[in-house]
């Protein structure tokens, strides 16, 4: 069973670990998201990497990717190389994992530009109450980090969250965590999730 849709603890199995794709080395028994993260986007992106590494059976979903306006390459190179990895979702029917600051604006229009099929998941959400209703009005899917808003929690769509984490070091509470439900996945490749 799935409670986390996002890690980097490579020791977890029941979460996804997101692994770029060159630290991508899958064990089995595990779940992967790979994707070049926002912060390394100053690099020279490898795609080829990137699609090889996306396309394995144990990867649920594609990303960290996205937009962070206080770190990495500038707003256009970032941009660009969220837009490969939402056509790589879209092409291997994974879902999208987004890391986002500051560019709640890029990604809206981004994704009203792109119209995916395919769920994008906010990981480690800390907005307030308003902007969990823009995102879940929009279709994206939220998940809370260790700090979170609790305002915005009370506000996300039962439909629109999936997991709620106490740290970093990934504490259990019947009370702060949801199994993530299998029809998010259901589409990717992945077997046995």
């Amino acid at each position: 069973m799935l409670i986390d849709c996002h890690t980097h603890d490579t020791t977890r199995t029941d979460a996804i670990i997101s692994v770029s794709p060159a630290l991508f080395r899958p064990e089995e028994g595990k779940h992967y998201s790979v994707g070049i993260h926002p912060w390394e986007t100053g690099a020279t992106p490898d795609f080829e990497l990137l699609e090889r590494a996306a396309a394995h059976p144990s990867v649920a979903a594609i990303g960290e990717t996205g937009v962070d306006r206080l770190r990495g390459a500038g707003l256009d190179t970032q941009t660009d190389v969220f837009r490969r990895h939402i056509a790589l979702s879209e092409s291997l029917r994974k879902p999208l994992i987004l890391h986002v600051v500051k560019a709640l604006d890029i990604i809206l229009a981004v994704k009203k530009e792109c119209r995916p099929a395919m769920p994008w998941i906010w990981h480690g959400f800390r907005g307030n109450a308003t902007m969990a209703k823009q995102l879940a009005d929009n279709g994206i899917l939220l998940s809370l980090g260790s700090h979170f808003n609790t305002d915005a929690a009370a506000s996300i769509p039962a439909d629109k969250l999936l997991v709620r984490r106490v740290d970093g070091r990934h504490k259990r509470n019947s009370g702060t965590h949801r199994r993530v439900p299998p029809h998010i996945f259901a589409r990717s490749h992945c077997p046995r999730l």
